[in-house]
C-alpha cells in the first residue's frame, strides 16, 4: 500500500493453511522433493509464481495463503469452509467485545456459588460454608451406614495396614480333622 509520502507494508498473519490453499500449492509442488519444494513455496507465499492478472487467485482472509477461487461469480473470500467458519468466529468475538466495551449500562455479573471459593491462594478455602455444602455434595458423596459397616468389617478381617491376617490353625483333636 503506497501513499504520497510514505510506504506502508502490511504484515500478513499466516495460520494453518486451508484446503483451497493446499490444493493451489500442490499444483506447483507436485512431484518435487522437499528441498526442491521449499523455494517454490517461498515464491508462492510472495505471490511471484502465479499470474498477477489472474483475478481468481486471491489471498485467503483467514489463513493468508494464496488460493484459486472456483466460485461462479468469483466472490469467495476464504479458501475453505474451515477458514470461513474461523473468520465468522473471529467476527462474532470482535462484535461481542465491541458491544461489551460500548455498553453504557453493563449488567453486574451474577453471583455464583463458586465465587465464594478462593482457589488461587496457597491454601484455598470457602468464604461461606453454605456455598461449600451446596457445591461439595456433587463431588463428595456421603457414605451410608451399610458401606461403613463393610469397611469396618474389612479392616477387622485384613488387619492394620490392609494386609490379610495369616490363618492360624489350632489343633483341637491332635490330627488334621480341623483343617478344611
Amino acid at each position: 500500500m503506497k501513499t504520497a509520502n510514505t510506504t506502508e507494508v502490511t504484515k500478513i498473519q499466516y495460520r494453518e493453511p486451508g484446503a483451497g490453499a493446499i490444493e493451489f500449492t500442490k499444483q506447483y509442488t507436485e512431484g518435487l522433493a522437499m528441498y526442491e519444494a521449499a523455494p517454490v513455496i517461498k515464491q508462492l507465499m510472495k505471490g511471484d509464481l502465479h499470474d498477477q492478472t489472474d483475478k481468481r487467485v486471491k489471498r485467503c482472509d483467514y489463513c493468508g495463503y494464496y488460493w484459486r477461487d472456483d466460485s461462479l461469480r468469483n466472490t469467495k473470500r476464504t479458501c475453505s469452509d474451515e477458514c470461513k467458519k474461523n473468520v465468522k468466529t473471529m467476527q462474532r468475538r470482535q462484535q461481542r467485545a465491541d458491544k461489551e466495551l460500548l455498553d453504557p449500562n453493563p449488567k453486574p455479573k451474577k453471583h455464583t456459588l463458586m465465587d465464594d471459593y478462593l482457589w488461587w491462594l496457597e491454601y484455598p478455602f470457602w468464604i461461606q460454608e453454605y456455598s461449600m455444602i451446596k457445591v461439595g455434595w456433587k463431588f463428595e458423596k456421603p457414605s451410608g451406614v451399610g458401606l461403613m459397616d463393610y469397611v469396618e468389617a474389612s479392616r477387622e478381617r485384613m488387619g492394620e495396614g490392609n494386609r490379610k491376617k495369616g490363618v492360624t490353625h489350632i489343633d483341637y483333636h491332635g490330627d488334621d480333622r480341623d483343617l478344611f
